[in-house]
């Protein structure tokens, strides 16, 4: 298993997701989102058409975590174990503009 660590996803204007990838090809087997301490926003994981005010084509609202203490995190995995996951069909979005979420993912 191969760790592929995209860093901080952030967010420019936010209502606008910023999808994780542009590349068809890119897939993985675990996808894994973690708040970043000291961001102050709600964060969103979805499509790349979500909308963050209805949560349409919206997978998980990750809160922030202000304080450093305990950041909340979102993990998907592929149920065949394979490569499966087409990590171009993911997006973050937040709700202040230039805040985002850590992001990595894991190829077989």
């Amino acid at each position: 298993m191969t760790i592929n660590c995209m860093g901080r996803i952030s967010v420019a204007t936010p209502g606008t997701p910023v999808p994780l990838s542009t590349d068809p090809t890119v897939t993985a087997s675990k996808l894994f989102f973690q708040v970043i301490p000291g961001l102050t926003g709600k964060t969103y994981v979805g499509n790349p058409a979500m909308t963050k005010a209805t949560l349409a084509g919206t997978a998980r609202v990750l809160w922030p975590n202000a304080s450093g203490g305990f950041s909340e995190t979102f993990y998907i995995e592929s149920q065949d174990g394979e490569n499966s996951i087409r990590v171009m069909d993911y997006a973050v979005d937040a709700d202040v503009a230039g805040e985002g979420l850590l992001v990595t993912y894991w190829t077989e």
